[in-house]
């Protein structure tokens, strides 16, 4: 971050940062445009996949960001963003492009002081779950390199081009293998478009490879991998890993990260596309109390690949940096693949990384979360014989800007920093390692997340169906009067429900709430299960309790702590932020639900929520029904902008009945257009939401009003709607 006298510093600071330092290739000074511009090649909207962009703003100025999204085959969208001085910024992709994209995209601004990187969190083909992050392309260029690359038993290696230029692009895939020299294969991608290109058919199964790609015109190109991955001692990890190529080849590599602890099995791969072998020297530099420097050579012949397993030139249970050297010119990667259990977490998957040309004066991460299921690292390496003195900043989505503070590592060793203590916990944060003193430093960030604990929701699978419903089973009773219901009723709604909507919410914890969870998940539903916070403490005690123990059993997919709590003045934040760490503990995404502009106001209660579950009514806010989806739209964005991308849509509705409110008019029609126009914008955008609600209860008309026993999809009888019926259809 800029601090008053650092003025030289914080100006190579940008110029390094855009000049590729991040992404581990020296590249020559560049222009003021290209210093501004971010490519990237791959990206999917599609099933199972949730595709972000996160922007990291250094400067003390808002900074404007263009978007070029390029999809496959053609066709294109463009986006602006306006980022904040010294914050992040998150973009939902999938929201912008709309669902079933595969898309590329180009950035640009003229603030040369930010950094985009690109999180993609994925079940592949429905087998393989995990996430990657990858900075972009500081620039296109005409060649490209990839050290790592396998078509092996469960592994899926794809090479995905963006060609932002007018003319078609002709390319050469020079693929330099382990054992059968070098294989060349072709392939075109169209003007102002993008290609993907899977390497298992371009190049036949079984073979471990090195890429050199050549363009006719300026393209960027990526490699994702998906795999299941079993190690010598026959353990399976899965996941996959996504790296940007670099542009030219060097004579050193740098890798800051790296270990060989149980659970982790960590690679060189380097590669040599010359004419003639060439000899890489290493030098293997250990954690505190670890030993001293380990060195090793290795021949790689002509147009060849070779891959070093590090277990077994160091040992196990080892923290490791790297140093390669050669007189020629080459590339190497580095691929880890983990399983392993930390902080209670089930961590599995794999990450790779093209090694740095060059040690750098500083190093400006946008993506980073330290909230629950995530576990973020810094790792820095010093290549030098001083210590160095390293500042580490972080820019918070949650509370901007936080002290920073200095750290020394020795000569020829590596310091890992474990962010969600740094930083502290539930945190969006963007970070800044600057060397004060000393020379020498690469920095890497890993980042771990538990896919089977933390899952991003996604959109109804038909469009016409809905996503979420909220639930209640009160159609004849009253039960603020003591009115009850049989698990029989609640089965006969839920049979009703559950053709339409995948998910359920539910209002409390207890009595004949505590029976809907397991009804609704025999169903094939997945619940935000609730419990009912209000002014008499013993029984909040009970509820937080009774969902608690429903969070722990795995009975709830979200867990919902209280509704409207501030909104309604019931109890002050403090209150309700001790309920939700009582109910996160238990280890299932967890937040409370209140009105939008509560959270606009909110920032601690926002940083204590694992998902932002708001409220908004355009009928209570007299919008008129031509503009209610708008509306909804609207501050959907604002919350957006305070919570990213935990925000969910937990209430919204229009009742069919009752008083006009300004200019909402209830009617059937008009809650049957606002149904159809907002889910349809939501399911464009891939939005999570739960609509308000699923049965009429008339016995809320005491309480509300006439619009309160008006606000179901069905009548209180159990028949749906004719209207809504219209514009709901059932799911696949």
């Amino acid at each position: 971050m800029f601090k008053p006298g650092k003025v030289a510093a914080a100006a190579l600071a940008c110029a390094v940062l855009l000049i590729g330092t991040f992404l581990g290739i020296a590249v020559p000074q560049a222009s003021a445009a290209s210093t501004s511009t971010w490519y990237f090649a791959e990206g999917y909207t599609g099933s199972g996949f949730q595709e972000y962009l996160c922007i990291a703003n250094q400067s003390r100025s808002t900074a404007s960001v263009a978007a070029d999204f390029m999809f496959n085959g053609g066709g294109s969208k463009q986006a602006t963003f306006s980022v904040g001085p010294q914050s992040r910024y998150t973009v939902d992709v999938n929201s912008v492009v709309g669902p079933g994209r595969e898309v590329s995209v180009a950035l640009s601004s003229a603030n040369p002081c930010l950094v985009v990187e690109r999180p993609l969190y994925f079940n592949y083909l429905g087998k393989w779950a995990g996430g990657d992050t990858t900075f972009g392309a500081p620039a296109l260029s005409t060649a490209w390199y990839f050290a790592e690359g396998y078509t092996g038993a469960d592994f899926d290696e794809y090479v995905c081009i963006l060609n932002p230029g007018a003319a078609a692009a002709s390319l050469t895939f020079r693929f330099q293998t382990a054992s059968s020299g070098e294989i060349v294969k072709t392939g075109l991608v169209a003007a102002h478009s993008r290609a993907t290109f899977k390497v298992n058919d371009l190049l036949g199964r079984g073979f471990e490879s090195s890429l050199a790609l050549t363009s006719s015109s300026p393209v960027v190109a990526e490699r994702p991998m998906y795999f299941s991955y079993v190690d010598p001692s026959g353990a399976r990890r899965r996941g996959g890993d996504c790296v940007v190529g670099a542009t030219v080849l060097a004579r050193q590599a740098y890798f800051a990260e790296g270990t060989t602890r149980p659970g982790f099995d960590e690679w060189l791969t380097l590669q040599n596309p010359g004419a003639t072998s060439i000899s890489i020297g290493a030098a293997y530099q250990l954690g505190p109390g670890q030993g001293g420097p380990v060195s090793k050579s290795y021949l790689v012949g002509p147009r060849q690949r070779r891959t070093v397993r590090v277990a077994g030139e160091v040992g196990g249970g080892k923290d490791v940096s790297v140093m390669l050297s050669s007189a020629n010119s080459f590339l190497a990667e580095r691929p880890i693949y983990y399983s392993y259990q930390h902080s209670g977490l089930n961590l599995e998957g794999g990450q790779c990384a093209i090694g740095a040309a060059l040690p750098q004066a500083e190093k400006f991460f946008a993506e980073g979360y330290t909230g629950p299921f995530f576990e973020e690292w810094m790792c820095i390496q010093n290549t030098s014989a001083a210590t160095a003195t390293v500042q580490v900043s972080y820019l918070t989505q949650e509370k901007g800007a936080l002290p920073p503070h200095t750290l020394q590592v020795g000569a020829h060793s590596r310091a890992t920093v474990f962010v969600n203590e740094d930083a502290g916990p539930n945190l969006q944060v963007a970070t800044c390692v600057t060397v004060l003193g000393g020379s020498g430093i690469v920095v890497e960030r890993p980042m771990y997340f538990d896919s089977g604990r933390w899952q991003i929701p996604t959109p109804a699978p038909t469009r016409g169906s809905l996503y979420g419903v909220c639930f209640s089973p009160y159609v004849t009773s009253d039960p603020t009067s003591g009115g009850g219901v049989t698990q029989g009723q609640v089965s006969s709604l839920l049979d009703k429900t559950s053709q339409y909507s995948g998910w359920i919410r539910t209002f409390g914890s207890e009595g004949e709430w505590a029976w809907m969870p397991a009804l609704a998940r025999a169903r094939g539903m997945k619940i935000a299960g609730g419990c009912d916070i209000y002014t008499d403490l013993s029984r909040n005690a009970n509820e937080v309790a009774a969902l608690v123990g429903q969070a722990k059993a795995r009975q709830v997919d979200y867990a919902v702590v209280g509704d409207e709590v501030l909104l309604g003045n019931v109890l002050g934040e403090d209150q309700l932020i001790g309920y939700i760490n009582q109910v996160r503990a238990a280890g299932v995404p967890t937040g409370t639900s209140d009105s939008w502009t509560e959270w606009l106001s909110h920032p601690r209660l926002v940083a204590a929520c694992d998902v932002i579950l708001m409220n908004v009514y355009p009928y209570w806010e007299g919008q008129t029904v031509e503009g209610a989806a708008a509306c909804v739209e609207s501050a959907y964005q604002q919350v957006k902008q305070v919570a990213g991308a935990k925000t969910v849509i937990v209430e919204t509705g229009w009742p069919s009945g009752g008083d006009t409110v300004g200019g909402a008019v209830p009617s059937f029609d008009n809650s049957a257009r606002f149904l159809s126009e907002f889910a349809g914008w939501a399911a464009a955008h891939g939005v999570a939401y739960f609509y308000f609600e699923a049965f009429d209860e008339p016995w809320k008309a005491s309480r509300e009003g006439a619009c309160g026993a008006a606000w179901g999809l069905w009548q209180s009888n159990g028949i749906l709607k004719p209207q809504i019926a219209q514009v709901i259809s059932t799911r696949q």
